[in-house]
């Protein structure tokens, strides 16, 4: 689904209390908003898993009181944003940031549009991975493990790694230049 779909029907839904509003909100942004807080930020993995989770639960206990007619990425991008600084300071945490990104203005609606075109290639192009592949490159680029510690989690050789790792990165590769998109990695 595009992202930019979910918007007014749903939201409202979700709004409403519709369950299944919630899953696709929930389904459609998790991986953008994990990837933009770690763009954003340098903090552990786990902490900001444990932040988006409990995001999504603050938003569905708070759903009434949202306003309806938002742009629903944009809205996330900025509250979810808040939410971390927010926590962050109540656990007396210093966010560091990872690099100097800050969110689109209103006015360039087209530029987050176009983050979001491109993040939605590479997931579909990691949809077609085996499951295997898949989960060796979530753990090299998501978690930032290196390829031993990719080996020792999956009890497997460090050859079988860096093969399912190479493997996938031009399978990967030839997907996302098919499609005339920039190479990323």
């Amino acid at each position: 689904m595009n992202l930019g779909q979910f918007d007014t029907k749903q939201w409202a839904a979700f709004c409403e209390g519709d369950q299944s509003a919630f899953l696709t909100l929930y389904e459609g942004h998790y991986n953008l908003l994990y990837i933009w807080a770690h763009r954003w930020i340098e903090q552990d993995t786990e902490w900001i898993r444990d932040q988006l989770h409990d995001f999504f639960i603050y938003l569905w206990e708070h759903r009434q009181n949202l306003a309806r007619d938002i742009n629903t990425r944009s809205y996330l991008l900025t509250s979810f944003k808040r939410y971390l600084i927010n926590n962050a300071a109540k656990n007396k945490l210093l966010l560091k940031p990872a690099v100097d990104l800050e969110l689109p203005a209103e006015d360039d609606a087209s530029e987050m549009e176009a983050f979001t075109e491109q993040f939605s290639k590479v997931q579909r192009a990691m949809d077609g991975l085996s499951p295997a592949q898949k989960e060796v490159v979530e753990l090299r680029y998501m978690q930032n493990m290196s390829l031993q510690e990719i080996a020792d989690h999956k009890r497997s050789s460090l050859r079988t790694v860096y093969n399912l790792m190479h493997r996938a990165l031009i399978q990967l590769k030839n997907e996302l230049l098919k499609k005339n998109f920039l190479f990323m990695w």
